[in-house]
């Protein structure tokens, strides 16, 4: 689906790559980096709009941050981590996608979300980082409260198309307080089980962040949508 090798690995010196004005003359730290079906891309997390790629030998990206020879991806995902002045966060892998749910990602805020989450965790100065205490929270079997509330409280009658790229509204209950219904971009699915990144940030849920990670089942799905093909 994703090219014949979907090994991991990490470009070959002489192999050429897409990077940024930003990341190759301004000196900004790559944030990003993107194994697609021909190629990789190395980007910082501010690029301008009017930046246009620029085509490298890997080596010249090395030269800039040698750590990049041990991220190794498979076909088809994306790399990211936060940065904060004098403080470097972990990479998160993410995938693989398809192509489309890629260039989505980077299209549509998904990515920026989910690193203003983690530089959120990133220590600042030797503190904890700004994250607040996370609160118990769980979430709502909407099948079941369908059955109790069936001309009030509408699900799905099909959930079986669902797959990444899908949004799916899930009700967050906090252990105290009223539910909140929420957006969760569906990344990841296996059967019943889903894994999705989180589209907004709650008014209620405390200690969870747009750009986290939520686990749920097709019993905890109130609403679908699907985001344009573009």
């Amino acid at each position: 689906m994703f090219g014949r090798s979907r090994r991991s690995q990490v470009p070959a010196l002489d192999e050429l790559v897409v990077s940024s004005v930003e990341v190759l003359e301004l000196g900004l730290p790559v944030t990003r980096v993107v194994r697609w079906r021909d190629g990789w891309t190395y980007l910082a997390a501010v690029e301008r709009d009017a930046s246009q790629p620029v085509l490298v030998h890997f080596q010249d990206v090395l030269v800039l941050d040698p750590g990049l020879a041990r991220l190794p991806l498979r076909r088809a995902q994306v790399a990211i981590r936060a940065i904060r002045v004098g403080t470097v966060g972990p990479w998160a892998v993410l995938g693989p996608y398809t192509t489309r749910i890629v260039e989505q990602m980077l299209g549509d805020g998904t990515l920026d979300r989910k690193q203003d989450g983690m530089l959120r965790d990133l220590p600042e100065d030797g503190s904890p980082g700004s994250r607040p205490d996370p609160e118990p929270w769980s979430l709502r079997d909407v099948v079941a409260w369908n059955v109790q509330h069936p001309r009030t409280y509408q699900v799905p009658e099909d959930t079986s198309g669902v797959i990444p790229g899908t949004l799916a509204k899930l009700v967050f209950l906090p252990d105290e307080g009223i539910g909140e219904r929420m957006w969760v971009l569906v990344t990841e699915v296996d059967g019943d089980r889903m894994v999705g990144v989180l589209d907004n940030d709650p008014a209620a849920v405390v200690g969870l962040l747009a750009g986290d990670r939520v686990e749920f089942e097709r019993r905890h799905v109130l609403d679908l949508d699907t985001r344009p093909t573009g």
